[in-house]
């Protein structure tokens, strides 16, 4: 289902006002509504993935790195992509997402759910290096960071 700017953008605003009320902080910046990004989020249970796709301003889809047709078609269709981190992601899905990115102009960001602190926090977004080992390295730093809190 297809749903104007606006639409999304109140849904954001909506979302982020009762994840307040029910006791969430957030901290950094929220994703732009107009650009094309996969925003790389920490594991969540399902109830705070469906928060995670609120919290968007674009149309958004969690997909899984491994499977490329699924990958690639839905990054044509201009949606923004959740993409799971983990431990298990091997180097070259990861280097091969980077490289399709920096072709297509896309920008990456990170979002942590921090439970412990009832905290979300969003990662700036950047757009990848040609290095995309040290893009990947950053984004682990990121992580565990939070693994630790």
């Amino acid at each position: 289902m297809k749903y104007s700017n606006s639409f999304l953008i109140f849904r954001r605003r909506l979302s982020k006002v009762i994840l307040k009320i029910m006791g969430w902080k957030f901290r950094g910046q929220d994703p732009p509504a107009s650009k094309r990004q996969i925003i790389f989020v920490n594991t969540l249970s399902t109830n705070k993935k469906w928060w995670m796709r609120q919290l968007t301003a674009t149309e958004s889809h969690f997909v899984d790195i491994k499977d490329k047709d699924n990958f690639l078609e839905k990054f044509n269709s201009q949606v923004t992509l959740l993409v799971i981190w983990s431990k298990d992601l091997s180097p070259s899905y990861l280097k091969n997402l980077f490289e399709i990115a920096t072709e297509k102009e896309a920008k990456i960001s990170a979002c942590a759910w921090d439970t412990t602190h009832k905290a979300i926090k969003f990662h700036s977004q950047f757009k990848p290096s040609p290095y995309s080992e040290r893009d990947i390295r950053y984004l682990e730093r990121f992580f565990v960071f939070f693994k630790k809190v």
